[in-house]
């Protein structure tokens, strides 16, 4: 059976034109009622219920189908595991067969790419940051506030709401601080 899936997501077509272009291929439509990434309960009942092996599932744009490269990996694997074939219309294409296997290699290939250059930034920004003179992760408690807040606190004067309120130490951190 041929399915057609429908996302108002009108970055190349409108929902409206996404039918039209879908309606020539498929047997049936299903549309998503809103573009978020959650809760998107039609993809999901298709994908794990509706489609059977050999069918075919048609979408206008691949982001349509998916939010991330990784989501869109994550779906091209549920589909060949299902022996489910994918067809996108403004691209033109059948991601099935080796064409498939081609673009889902290059797919894991981009997204491990992806996942490296944020993890490069991410390197290169922290020790950038170190070179400047600073010290990466949380900044540490003013001690003479921590020390203050000690103090109140032994002198049994305060309520740890006061305290908190004179020296911005919370009561986890006094608490911790007690404690060594």
């Amino acid at each position: 059976m041929k399915y057609g899936y429908l996302r108002p997501v009108e970055i190349n077509d409108t929902c409206t034109v996404q039918c039209q272009k879908t309606q020539n291929y498929t047997d049936k439509l299903l549309e998503e009622k809103h573009a978020e990434a959650k809760k998107r309960i039609v993809l999901d009942e298709l994908l794990h219920t509706t489609l059977k092996p050999n069918d075919t599932l048609y979408v206008t744009d691949l982001c349509i189908l998916a939010d991330s490269t990784r989501q869109l990996l994550d779906i091209l694997d549920l589909l060949e595991k299902q022996h489910i074939s994918l067809y996108v219309i403004n691209l033109n294409q059948a991601l099935t067969g080796n064409t498939h296997q081609n673009f889902h290699t290059h797919l894991k290939y981009l997204t491990q790419f992806q996942s490296d250059v944020v993890k490069f930034r991410t390197r290169l920004g922290i020790e950038k940051y170190v070179r400047e003179g600073k010290s990466p992760g949380r900044p540490k408690r003013n001690d003479k506030n921590l020390k203050d807040a000690i103090e109140m606190y032994m002198s049994k004067q305060y309520t740890l709401d006061e305290i908190k309120a004179k020296t911005n130490i919370s009561r986890a951190t006094l608490y911790r601080h007690l404690d060594r």
